[in-house]
């Protein structure tokens, strides 16, 4: 029996993107086995570092209750956790408490971002392969488009493979459906285990619950910056040691990142939330955190290598 812990992180202007994604998953959930049991780990960050709540038009509770309703299309997992949290500043410390803080059942987590769009019978495949997966600390990655350079290509579904580096920033995110079809009516579901470490933050990537445990999201590393880099290499780190550990492909599944059709172009509440992180499509509200990430990566690198 297999628990994934999903963990999500929802800022106000992206509460409709959060709709269809807990939306997916509940279709997702027709497919699943007695056995398979997700919980949905979510929340919503109103805090006033990133929405200036005083300056804006709709306020905090129009979100509130938004959450509220979504929380309602959830009854179908083992538990949830829908929060509203003031008090984080980012996702690494979404990610950091969540791993800290969860029951003893469970067995995976999942890091899912909100703007990735998935097969409704990803997550039905996921729990199928991890049936079969003996590695003591294991990594299951579902398959991309094509993305910026050939060390992603190890990753890449078939069907992007003659494309150029940087299709992904034109791809419909819908189009994958019928890609993730064809490949289930072709019989061209598997699992294979590659010979590294690579992965990008929250794609539907699904951990062991004792590798994020053991490799944790330091502190120093702060709310935002470099914490799926740390797992990475922390794994590469575990891996070079000879612990028992492999990172898996999903193949036939394709995920994609919404760039097409993003919410700093489309945005319904550009004009009626005060969104700090917003201009310049948060790069500059994010810089220092980043800043302090690379500061202390590899300090904190050097602190687990001692430690495995």
């Amino acid at each position: 029996m297999s628990t994934i812990q999903i963990i999500i992180h929802c800022l106000p202007r992206e509460i409709d993107c959060l709709d269809r994604i807990v939306s997916d998953l509940k279709k997702s959930s027709a497919f699943l086995e007695k056995e398979d049991n997700i919980v949905l780990d979510i929340s919503l960050n109103t805090s006033s570092l990133f929405t200036d709540w005083s300056k804006s038009k709709l306020d905090k509770e129009f979100f509130i209750q938004k959450f509220k309703i979504i929380q309602k299309k959830s009854d179908w997992t083992l538990r949830n956790y829908f929060l509203v949290e003031e008090n984080i500043q980012g996702i690494n410390d979404k990610r950091r408490n969540s791993i800290r803080s969860a029951k003893d059942d469970i067995t995976h987590f999942m890091y899912l971002d909100l703007d990735v769009f998935f097969s409704t019978l990803n997550i039905k495949y996921l729990f199928d392969s991890l049936k079969s997966i003996k590695n003591k600390y294991h990594i299951i990655s579902s398959e991309l488009v094509k993305l910026w350079d050939s060390s992603w290509d190890i990753l890449t579904n078939k069907n992007y493979k003659n494309y150029e580096y940087d299709y992904f920033k034109e791809l419909d995110p819908y189009s994958i459906e019928q890609i993730n079809l064809n490949n289930i009516f072709s019989n061209e579901i598997g699992l294979k285990q590659i010979p590294t470490i690579k992965f990008g933050g929250g794609w539907f990537n699904t951990f062991s619950s004792n590798l994020l445990k053991l490799i944790d999201i330091p502190d120093s590393l702060g709310p935002y910056g470099l914490d799926d880099t740390f797992i990475m290499q922390g794994s590469i780190l575990m891996k070079n040691k000879k612990y028992d550990i492999a990172q898996y492909v999903l193949q036939g599944m394709v995920v994609c990142e919404n760039i097409k059709y993003s919410l700093y172009d489309l945005n319904p509440y550009k004009n009626y939330i005060h969104d700090n992180s917003f201009e310049n499509k948060g790069r500059n509200f994010k810089q220092k955190y980043r800043e302090n990430s690379n500061k202390n990566f590899n300090i904190e690198l050097q602190k687990l290598n001692n430690k495995l």
